[in-house]
């Protein structure tokens, strides 16, 4: 139901729902639409239509181009020199007031709404959601209120709806609720409502009917937990959170709220809503979640901003907009979103790293590394230290990798607890990439004793001594069990056909490599074990094939010269 309503909102949040086709190269003005022109416009005449025609052609395409690239500030800036003109278009008016709001300039779109109000007596839901927040904004409940009982029942609205309306009467201090009970987030919201009023006799209802919805998500029962955490009814949220521990073994976080929840340990699971607009824009940024975990960016990007208007301090919408614009390689813009978190927030570190990891895949190590180094200076966190390292690492500059891993076990004082079990793995790697395997299987091992379930770890170690030719058996049952937890990773499946191609279970190991080359076809070492093991079995043709595609994805010239001698000569020995 909510991938429907979101493709909808999605489609008139483009400016896609006039009847203009939107392969029209330009947007043509008709006699119509001359006709429905108000007076106190510029006329659209034929003289008119000449002298804007490039304009409005250029402009416009420019525009359309930029939000397909998701620049939606230079989309709104494109489209400026139309609005210029004085000529009233309703496509160009409802596109410009949208990409404004999703621009972030959120008065020049509400500016907008308020002339496509006065200046068309069409109906307009995204228009008239735009006036209605701001009017929420500016505590003008009455208008606010005024505004959404005039709004058409759309598709946008059935979604939206609930929650405006919601809120609206929670700022009149009334917990109007009974619209809120279709799906786990209205019902989220319809507690929200409840807590901000302090009514909290039905809530512990509100919760259980909100487990009964169908398809419910762990990121739901979470929520659904820590509710019944807030309210006091600790044994339900111990019995959820357990809940996800049995799929989710790793998630050290719920852990630790089921500890704090055992040993009395008071934590803020539930932020409690204090105003009627910071209900409002939680509204907003919830749905901006769902639409862009569906990859419904266009619109997120919309509701995001809205969130953002209604609470300027909110940085979960901060870091949705960041994540955002960076999906879509809009680095700069999202940078300056991450930046614009306060070193006082409890989210500014992570807002760095985001920048870092930002710089790190543009290639910009000098101003990741500035950064990093920055916070180290200002803060004593080992996983700052851990996070430098993993740059070198990434570049396989392994020894100064390591250099910030043991300056981080140093800041630890030595004693690597479980909260920083990555520090061993990390290390395990750089060890074994400097070829100390000693060290290097010593850290793996420590890793896999604080965390004897997690997968990569099992891989790894698993891997190096089927690599070794050593502890075979052991190496085996660890990596299945790594792949039992990740089915479609391609280096797990290449780990276990490899394994299976040391016990000399060719026939075997051919159809798990074929599977490991189909998840990963490029990796020149994937495709380098399948050529061994089809050799083996006597595909010489097609071994000689797969050893050819490593080469031609290989960078390591030792390896390609190895592969050459095999094409050369076969495979003369033994395992």
């Amino acid at each position: 139901m909510i991938k429907t309503l979101s493709l909808l909102i999605t489609t008139c949040c483009v400016g896609l729902c006039s009847p203009v086709d939107a392969r029209t190269p330009y947007l043509q003005f008709t006699k119509a639409t001359q006709e429905k022109a108000p007076k106190t416009r510029n006329r659209d005449s034929a003289k008119a239509r000449s002298d804007i025609k490039d304009l409005k052609a250029g402009s416009y395409l420019a525009s359309r181009f930029a939000q397909t690239r998701h620049d939606w500030k230079s989309a709104s800036l494109f489209i400026d020199p139309i609005l210029a003109t004085g000529i009233w278009h309703d496509e160009i008016m409802q596109r410009a007031m949208i990409i404004a709001m999703g621009a972030g300039n959120v008065e020049k779109a509400i500016a907008l709404a308020k002339q496509i109000k006065d200046l068309n007596n069409k109906k307009n839901n995204i228009a008239d959601i735009f006036l209605l927040i701001d009017a929420f904004k500016n505590k003008d409940y009455t208008q606010a209120k005024e505004i959404f009982e005039k709004m058409d029942n759309d598709a946008t609205m059935r979604f939206v709806g609930p929650y405006i309306k919601g809120w609206i009467d929670a700022s009149f201090g009334n917990a109007n609720i009974n619209g809120l009970k279709q799906n786990t987030m209205q019902l989220y919201h319809a507690i929200l409502i409840s807590d901000f009023l302090n009514d909290h006799e039905d809530i512990g209802k509100i919760i259980n009917m909100a487990m009964k919805v169908d398809e419910i998500t762990p990121s739901e029962i979470e929520r659904i937990a820590d509710l019944y955490s807030h309210v006091g009814m600790k044994e339900n949220a111990i019995e959820l959170y357990n809940k996800i521990i049995k799929n989710y073994p790793e998630d050290d976080t719920i852990k630790d709220k089921i500890k704090n929840l055992k040993n009395g340990t008071d934590t803020t699971l539930f932020p409690k809503i204090k105003t009627p607009q910071e209900g409002m824009a939680q509204a907003f940024y919830d749905i901006s979640r769902i639409l862009y975990n569906e990859q419904n960016d266009e619109s997120a990007r919309v509701f995001a901003q809205i969130s953002l208007y209604l609470s300027p301090d909110m940085s979960q919408t901060k870091f949705l907009l960041g994540n955002i614009n960076t999906r879509h390689e809009q680095y700069e813009q999202a940078i300056t979103i991450y930046k614009s978190i306060p070193k006082d927030d409890e989210n500014y570190l992570q807002a760095q790293y985001n920048i870092v990891d930002i710089y790190d895949d543009t290639e910009q190590m000098d101003k990741a590394l500035s950064i990093l180094n920055n916070l180290a200076m200002g803060e004593k966190k080992p996983e700052i230290l851990i996070k430098i390292g993993d740059l070198y690492r990434y570049r396989e500059q392994y020894q100064k990798a390591l250099n910030m891993y043991n300056r981080a076990a140093k800041e630890l004082n030595g004693n690597i607890t479980k909260e920083y079990w990555t520090l061993h793995y990390v290390r395990g790697i750089a060890y074994e990439r400097l070829e100390q395997w000693e060290r290097a299987e010593k850290e793996l091992k420590a890793a896999l004793k604080l965390r004897p379930d997690h997968p990569y770890v099992l891989n790894y170690l698993g891997y190096s001594w089927v690599d070794r030719n050593i502890n075979l058996d052991e190496a085996t049952k660890m990596i299945q069990k790594a792949l039992n937890a990740r089915p479609d990773d391609g280096y797990i499946t290449d780990s276990l056909g490899w394994a299976m191609y040391r016990n000399a279970d060719y026939q075997g190991s051919v159809k798990v490599l074929e599977r490991a080359v189909e998840l990963l076809p490029y990796d020149p070492t994937i495709n380098d074990h399948l050529g061994d093991a089809l050799w083996r079995v006597g595909r010489k043709l097609e071994a000689k094939y797969q050893w050819n595609r490593a080469i031609n994805n290989s960078k390591d010239e030792k390896q390609i010269q190895e592969i050459k001698e095999k094409i050369s000569t076969g495979i003369l020995k033994d395992i």
